[in-house]
């Protein structure tokens, strides 16, 4: 499910809480959208974890000085 972000305004979140309690339907999206958002979160999530794992890895081989 994709929430299009809005102005941030108390009307705004009525709509919101009232889209979570079902009281609004959301446009029903393409298929091919779903596919895309699971593999761009996916790939995020990956880039992220490479780049906190080069990170530590620099924290790790620097010499410690007393």
């Amino acid at each position: 499910m994709i929430i299009r972000l809005g102005r941030l305004t108390p009307g705004y979140f009525r709509l919101l809480q009232r889209q979570v309690s079902g009281e609004v339907r959301m446009q029903p999206q393409s298929s091919f959208i779903d596919p895309i958002a699971v593999t761009m979160a996916a790939l995020g999530m990956g880039v992220s974890l490479y780049s906190a794992r080069q990170m530590a890895d620099r924290v790790h081989l620097k010499p410690h000085h007393a």
